[in-house]
């Protein structure tokens, strides 16, 4: 087959700033042109070329110079003039769409949803629309393709999902003399770690998380949060939020390390530096690819009972759901339970390191969509 993937206009492929669909879609199509022929079209960066061919020419990642949505996807198309394709997916952008279709009447064109936000910009109509002029939606999870076909019945029929997988050589248990060394380059050896790995923004709830940590303080006196990431990929600038953050974590004495934005090719270390992971996300999350990383990294997890969350990670088997994803009380207490019960803890690990590798592979996520390609170009 030879497929076109139109990407975001905000980030680069391959994603040397970050971004969950960016890191995703590489992942994929990079293995799916093992056997295929893919063309890539994503955001220019200085670091980058204009185009790049990979695995003996059967990968080609074209940049489009940075401009707004409408500039971008015009570009990408007059990128692709000429060219045919047996397949066409666009992530995450269903507004992209209809300009697809008018350039490619009769190529098959899958969509691609990571989450349920571009879908619910929509009014009813404008989805109704859009759903009619492609072949299939594929996404990460099941939680969002059953909310979708629950929203538009009548297309019910085209939703299908591809879990997404997760790199179990690069995220993995490392010894407790490597995590040690690594502690100590980021001064934070000898606490307990509670730790975050994410956008810092309100929906992702580290707010909650600061305060849950305030309330362990005398029970785990050496206590400390740890939060890796940033406002928006790339960017470590502060933010009015991240400045909320810090007044609270000096107003509660909550001890807490910023690490400011780590690239993707050292985020596997960052886990390595907690004893505990948290998800405190407020949103209805789709696949949030953070709970599979820290579990395939031998670190238990404790997580809001959300969205495609609950699908990833399973109460009481391989981490900690909270249903009460707004109260301090509630990650507090999970977390306690974690730190006081080793068997637990060790159970929790070795369980999610299982589900990890049977269940939440690359190499499965190609085959999903693979199966998907077939049925839309009958």
């Amino acid at each position: 087959m030879r497929i076109l993937v139109i990407l975001p206009e905000q980030l680069p492929v391959p994603p040397i700033k970050g971004g969950s669909v960016e890191t995703c879609t590489y992942n994929i199509f990079k293995r799916m042109a093992r056997t295929d022929q893919v063309v890539m079209i994503s955001r220019a960066h200085p670091r980058l070329p204009p185009v790049s061919r990979y695995q003996d020419g059967r990968l080609t990642i074209i940049r489009i110079p940075h401009g707004n949505r409408q500039s971008y996807i015009h570009s990408a198309l007059k990128k692709a003039a000429g060219q045919s394709f047996d397949v066409i997916q666009i992530e995450n952008r269903p507004r992209f769409v209809p300009k697809v279709r008018r350039q490619f009447p009769r190529t098959p064109i899958i969509l691609s949803l990571h989450s349920l936000t571009f879908m619910s910009f929509l009014s009813p109509g404008q989805a109704d629309a859009i759903l009619r002029q492609v072949n299939g939606v594929t996404s990460v999870v099941s939680f969002v393709t059953r909310t979708m076909q629950r929203r538009y019945p009548r297309h019910a029929h085209k939703f299908r999902t591809a879990i997404l997988g997760v790199d179990t050589t690069k995220f993995r248990p490392l010894p407790a003399s490597a995590k040690v060394r690594l502690r100590r380059r980021w001064g934070l050896d000898g606490s307990y770690n509670v730790l975050f790995v994410g956008r810092i923004v309100r929906g992702k709830g580290l707010h909650t998380l600061v305060r849950a940590v305030s309330r362990l303080k005398k029970h785990i006196p050496r206590v400390r949060l740890v939060a890796v990431g940033a406002s928006w990929p790339g960017v470590s600038r502060q933010t009015p939020y991240m400045r909320h953050v810090r007044q609270l974590s000096r107003r509660l004495g909550v001890p807490i390390r910023f690490t400011g934005y780590i690239p993707p090719a050292r985020i596997q270390d960052m886990f390595q530096l907690g004893d505990v992971f948290v998800c405190p996300t407020l949103f209805r999350e789709g696949f949030a690819t953070v709970n599979s990383e820290a579990m395939a990294s031998g670190i238990p997890v404790v997580a809001s009972n959300r969205g495609g969350i609950r699908e990833v990670v399973k109460n009481g088997h391989s981490g900690i759901l909270v249903s009460r994803f707004q109260s301090p009380d509630a990650f507090a207490s999970a977390i306690a339970r974690l730190h006081d019960n080793p068997g637990l803890r060790k159970r929790l690990v070795l369980s999610a390191r299982k589900r990890v590798a049977a269940s939440f592979s690359w190499q499965n996520t190609v085959q999903r969509l693979k199966q998907h390609y077939c049925l839309v170009r009958r």
